[in-house]
């Protein structure tokens, strides 16, 4: 909790203010692409816990799920591969999730990221004077009036 107060440092720096406010814009944006990704992992966790196999990874939703977000961010181990790749049906289901994620939602964040920095970029400085005359307000309105005299 402390460490977001360090964020009233940026006080001092424009560039390191208007750079956090961009942070803050654009986080959104990989908010929306972890939900994609997570919709996308409990439709094809769904669809391949359905199908007929006997993959201990794709058991069930929980397992299918688990294996899913395993590949999407490639910890899934290459020698469990060997057995996907014997059951064609889990093989296909694995195959459009990874170009679903691989082609799709990177482009899609990428293109988001991008159109997000372009619209906060114009006004990155004046945001980032806004936020520190808020800042400076803020912190005078705590000093005592006993202070000033």
């Amino acid at each position: 909790l402390y460490w977001l107060l360090i964020t009233d440092l940026t006080v001092f720096s424009m560039r390191f203010s208007a750079f956090l406010l961009v942070i803050g814009r654009v986080a959104s944006e990989v908010g929306l692409f972890l939900g994609a990704l997570i919709y996308l992992i409990a439709s094809f966790a769904s669809a391949i816990s359905s199908l007929n196999h006997n993959l201990k990874d794709f058991a069930g939703m929980h397992w299918s799920a688990l294996s899913l977000w395993e590949i999407a961010l490639g910890m899934y181990p290459g020698s469990h591969f060997v057995s996907v790749v014997q059951n064609e049906l889990v093989m296909v289901a694995v195959s459009l999730f990874v170009i679903m994620i691989a082609i799709f939602l990177v482009n899609l964040l990428i293109a988001q990221l991008n159109g997000a920095y372009q619209l906060v970029y114009e006004d990155m400085v004046g945001y980032a004077r806004l936020n520190r005359a808020r800042i400076i307000v803020t912190t005078l309105e705590q000093v005592s009036q006993k202070r000033w005299f």
